[in-house]
């Protein structure tokens, strides 16, 4: 069995850092595996122990708190993880998880992509089940089911829904579209792409976002068919931006003069705030 450390936050979110050796040191120390100097984390801040098919983590004092599913540790206390614990060590934040099977590299990070979205997934329906309660408390029960339920379609539509290589949501009075795939590459997999985007924004008078948070590579053919998506948006009167590209891709996409044609965002905020 192989432990990982997905990075549950930050511009390195998804990424998947095998724990390959018996004790795994998150510091800013030079001994540390796991190196940052970022405000908070201590020399030798926690070691990760990696004990037949369990692994623990300790704090080791010499930073802020560590903290696992919300409860901040005793120092100097091994505590075990599960898969799916989320940790937060000063400002780094990652969920453990385990797999049995290698995987190639592109399919790690899909994998380690998905892990997170399950983990968030999860975190929501425990907000659900809180409101739920608080509901039964003050209304007839057929009242609360009424408004879990009210609640869960809010965030079944902010969440948004998988289809194929996407996921489709609605935020606003725009429609958001994330492209799950980390490497837009090959071209039999963007005509897949393009083939899902065809079949899911054929409406009229759309706001249509594309987010490339999860894409870390992508090439000049799939740059230039977001173009010629922006063109075939047109005539039903609906329009195109993208956010949360790495600068390498915005850079490439301005060379293309793609850029010229659909409005670019740093971040998804701004993004749905923005006129375009």
């Amino acid at each position: 069995m192989k432990f990982y450390l997905i990075v549950a936050k930050g511009k390195h979110q998804g990424l998947p850092i095998p724990i390959e050796v018996d004790l795994f040191l998150i510091g800013s120390d030079k001994v540390c595996q796991l190196r940052s100097q970022m405000e908070g984390i201590g020399p030798q801040h926690c070691a990760l122990v990696n004990r037949g098919k369990k692994v623990f983590i300790r704090d080791l004092g010499s930073g802020e708190s560590v903290v696992v599913n919300d409860e901040i540790l005793p120092e100097h206390v091994e505590w075990p993880l599960h898969a799916g614990d989320h940790i937060k060590v000063g400002p780094l934040e990652f969920i453990i998880q385990f797999r049995e099977k290698p995987l190639s590299q592109r399919d790690l990070e899909e994998w380690a992509l998905k892990c997170l979205d399950e983990a968030s997934s999860k975190k929501n329906m425990a907000v659900i089940d809180e409101l739920q309660v608080a509901a039964n408390a003050k209304t007839h029960a057929l009242d609360a089911a009424s408004a879990a339920a009210a609640i869960l379609d809010r965030l079944n539509a902010q969440r948004g829904i998988v289809k194929g290589r996407l996921r489709i949501a609605r935020e606003g009075n725009v429609t958001t579209v994330r492209i799950n795939d980390v490497y837009l590459v090959e071209e039999a997999e963007l005509a897949l792409i393009n083939k899902e985007l065809h079949d899911n924004l054929a409406h009229p008078n759309l706001r249509v976002l594309l987010d490339f948070k999860n894409v870390r590579r992508m090439s000049s053919t799939a740059a230039l068919m977001f173009a010629d998506l922006s063109r075939w948006l047109r005539p039903y009167g609906s329009s195109l931006a993208v956010c949360r590209l790495r600068p390498e891709l915005k850079q490439m996409m301005e060379t293309l003069h793609v850029g010229d044609r659909i409005p670019i965002f740093g971040d998804k905020p701004s993004a749905l705030m923005a006129a375009w």
